[in-house]
């Protein structure tokens, strides 16, 4: 990702925030829950890319085809 998003840097400061003085002061200051905290503390490698938002678009469907058939519709 080439571009910092407001949010990226908004995040970024709740967990500096929270690293400092723990997860309850940051989530009060920030007015967030803990578990949105804990969230991106799990997610944070460092790196201003690991807190942007992850793609919302289903890996698969259950009533997608299978390989198999997608070989057979192919053949027509």
């Amino acid at each position: 990702m080439k571009t910092v998003t407001q949010t990226m840097l908004y995040r970024q400061a709740i967990i500096k925030y929270s690293q400092k003085y723990g997860v309850t002061k940051a989530a009060i200051r920030y007015k967030k829950n803990r578990q949105y905290v804990y969230r991106w503390l799990k997610r944070y490698d460092g790196t201003l890319e690991s807190l942007a938002d992850k793609s919302h678009r289903l890996h698969h469907h259950p009533n997608e085809h299978t390989l198999e058939e997608k070989g057979k519709i192919n053949l027509r």
